[in-house]
């Protein structure tokens, strides 16, 4: 598990190889690290789930950062890029030399949360603080956001028994 500091430290590495290089990179933050680091929800995640450029490069970066720092080898993947959709808004979080990070929105990140929906992870208390935090009541209100980011015919049914399982311990 990585430490918000470890994270934190492990981009501006990431922002001074880029600028090392001349290089200028983005990164769309998402997932766990993105619950750690936006929202201070909680203290640590495995992994950096983002979508970033120049991919090719950033990647061989992340593994010499790994070796050096002694961090895992994925600390920093692209393995969301399987819940994202193109109507995914984008929110500025930091500007560093080298690398412009944005983040999902808190709406957005609750949607890819509930879609991936894993059990025995910490998606359900991520899910649980992000309804919390904007102020979701109900299953419909839930299920509204889910539905603007995803068609409905991709909605899996563990989705709709997280959202039940959820509104069940807040009544």
């Amino acid at each position: 598990m990585l430490t918000k500091d470890q994270l934190l430290n492990a981009l501006n590495r990431l922002s001074d190889e880029l600028e090392a290089l001349g290089l200028n990179g983005e990164l769309l933050l998402t997932g766990g690290a993105a619950m750690c680091l936006v929202h201070s929800a909680r203290d640590m995640t495995k992994d950096i789930d983002a979508l970033y450029e120049p991919k090719t490069i950033i990647n061989e970066l992340v593994y010499k950062i790994a070796q050096e720092d002694g961090l895992p080898e994925n600390w920093l993947n692209d393995s969301v890029k399987g819940f994202m959709t193109d109507a995914a808004p984008h929110e500025d979080f930091i500007s560093l030399p080298g690398l412009k990070i944005t983040t999902v929105s808190a709406d957005y990140l609750l949607a890819m949360k509930l879609m991936s929906a894993r059990y025995g992870e910490t998606d359900y208390e991520d899910i649980k603080f992000l309804s919390d935090k904007l102020g979701l009541k109900t299953e419909e209100a839930i299920c509204e956001i889910v539905m603007r980011y995803y068609p409905i015919e991709d909605i899996l049914p563990k989705t709709k028994y997280i959202i039940e399982e959820l509104m069940a311990e807040t009544r």
